[in-house]
């Protein structure tokens, strides 16, 4: 029985009716390209109406998005050969493409990225959110590709084995070394095209908050001087240093004459620990005393900008009033500075903040030098006897800062560090998923990584935790204390503290075969604007880029080899 003409369905294009293959992968073409042209369009919509903000968070998300589809067409172009290698790294190209874990975490990044300027305080200082964004993007971008890397690299690995993929690619000629190599290769390659996206998005979204409006003329100083620069930093030196140097040696020996059991365990230890207590007096500032501190290597051709920074951070050392202020008048190689109204101005400070004193790099001397005297100006405190004294901890508590360098190459150098912590982790992921199940595998993987970013502080943690802290470590010294110590703790049948010295030697054993990331620290460089040198770089890209990788591989492949594949079970 026909049905009327107004109960008859609509006639369906026949561009959408087609269940060809070549009607599917016209369907295919267009919906990345359509997808991009709405999102564009959202994004301007957005901008018309004012909402800035969001219309440049859904254009980078957009934009990101083709960056990946885009980047992974390139590596498949790349990648063509008959290689082993290459193959096997276009196969985990291919992998980490249709894994839903992995492209979870990278939509993740790009949307998380773009999104993450509008939680930004528009109250705060326009320096403060610059560095806050630089600083969370990076390290929540390096979290997540590190993430990306541990799970492409395990799951590939594994998933081969437990469904015996692994017999088909070991059954041509391909050797098992090749097959391990070819995944780190495609692992690397993916963490490059991420890597790069990511600096790309960070770049373009940093560049969208510094058009800002700043809270002043200083805020906007601080963002171009402090923040999108590369600045190098000088510690002081003391002006009359054969004199001091003299001085701590006199003063060496004659504790060694008076007190001969102080040098008797460590006497390089006791001569570090007599020399460091004078820098620490030479950087405390006694009241109504002026102390002198040189600043070298200063050449003015060097210098990129009119203006250096005076980083310093005070502490009124014996006062008891916990929000204490600070005061003291400076000198420029001599010269009174600030002065106004033809009156030399003197500097009050909050105590125990880091502070920035811009200074005019014409006060430096021909020679590159600057000397910056600073005269002890405070007076009595409620509550205490005698003015304070203003110290300063030798080191990051007294420091000049200068541009020696741009923004853009201080990043891109600081990304290819990053990169390389990432090739790192992906040959650790390998070398524990060649013998170990998924889940092992990864929490192996994770345990390195959470090691390698916080290596110190679990080192801290470690010496606390068994009652063995001390102040300046050295193998030896702390070789001796836990061994004396655990010799005791045996003697006095204290079998728990036993255990945690022996705990303590095998996660002190454990740290000290993984590298600290901590030394590669280019994310607080770059959100500081200190520069990430050169020689750095090179030693990250050999240590964590080459030398460590084909050490994990190469541990991964020995482990490969002895293992039966045939008889495992899916």
């Amino acid at each position: 029985m026909s049905r009327p003409a107004s109960m008859m369905p609509a006639a369906i294009p026949r561009w959408f009716d087609d269940e060809s293959l070549r009607g599917r992968s016209r369907l295919a073409r267009y919906r990345r390209p359509l997808a991009a042209i709405a999102a564009i369009a959202c994004a301007a919509l957005c901008w018309k109406l004012g909402h800035r903000s969001l219309a440049i968070a859904v254009g980078g998300a957009a934009g990101l998005t083709c960056g990946v589809f885009l980047g992974v067409g390139l590596l498949r172009r790349l990648l063509t050969g008959g290689h082993p290698v290459v193959a096997v790294a276009r196969a985990i190209v291919e992998e980490a493409v249709g894994t839903r874990l992995s492209v979870l975490l990278v939509m993740l990044v790009v949307v998380g990225l773009p999104t993450l300027p509008l939680v930004l305080d528009p109250s705060e200082r326009l320096a403060y959110r610059l560095q806050f964004f630089l600083d969370w993007s990076l390290s929540g971008a390096f979290v997540l590709l590190a993430m990306v890397s541990i799970a492409v690299s395990c799951g590939s690995v594994c998933g081969d084995i437990e469904s015996h993929r692994i017999h088909m690619s070991l059954s041509k000629p391909m050797r098992r070394w090749e097959y391990l190599f070819g995944k780190w290769l495609g692992v690397c390659l993916l963490d490059l095209l991420l890597v790069t996206l990511v600096g790309f998005g960070v770049y373009a979204f940093a560049q969208a908050v510094r058009q800002a409006p700043a809270a002043d003329n200083a805020d906007r100083r601080a963002v171009e001087e402090q923040v999108l620069t590369a600045r190098a930093a000088a510690r002081p030196v003391h002006p009359r240093k054969e004199e001091f140097e003299r001085s701590v040696g006199a003063a060496i020996e004659r504790i060694r004459d008076d007190d001969p059991a102080l040098f008797a365990k460590d006497p390089a230890g006791a001569r570090r620990r007599i020399r460091s207590q004078h820098v620490f007096l030479w950087h405390t500032v006694s009241p109504d005393v002026v102390s002198s501190y040189l600043f070298t290597g200063l050449e003015r051709h060097r210098l990129r900008s009119k203006v250096i920074q005076l980083r310093l951070e005070p502490f009124a050392d014996n006062s008891r009033t916990t929000a204490a202020e600070v005061r003291f008048a400076l000198w420029l190689n001599e010269r009174p500075f600030p002065m106004k109204g033809g009156r030399h101005e003197e500097y009050t400070l909050q105590a125990g903040t880091i502070h920035t004193l811009e200074l005019p790099t014409s006060a430096i001397a021909e020679d590159g030098t600057l000397r910056v005297p600073i005269a002890n100006r405070n007076r009595n405190i409620r509550g205490d006897s005698q003015p304070t004294s203003i110290g300063f901890n030798p080191g990051e508590g007294l420091e000049l800062l200068y541009r020696v360098g741009s923004f853009e190459g201080n990043f891109v150098r600081g990304l290819l560090v990053m990169w390389a912590k990432l090739a790192m982790l992906s040959a650790a992921a390998l070398a524990a998923a060649a013998w170990l199940g998924f889940p092992v595998a990864v929490l192996a993987s994770m345990m390195v990584f959470v090691s390698a970013v916080a290596s110190g502080f679990l080192a801290d943690a470690i010496d606390i935790y068994t009652g063995v802290d001390i102040a300046e470590p050295t193998f030896v010294s702390m070789l001796r204390l836990r061994g004396s110590l655990l010799l005791e703790r045996i003697a006095k049948f204290e079998w728990w503290e036993a255990m945690k010295t022996i705990g303590a030697y095998a996660a002190d054993g454990f740290l000290s075969l993984i590298p600290s990331f901590a030394r590669f620290d280019t994310i607080t460089q770059i959100a500081t604007g200190r520069v990430v040198p050169a020689s750095d770089v090179a030693v990250g890209l050999l240590e964590l880029g080459c030398g460590y990788p084909l050490l994990l591989l190469c541990i991964g492949w020995l482990l490969l080899e002895r293992r039966d594949l045939v008889s495992t079970q899916s």
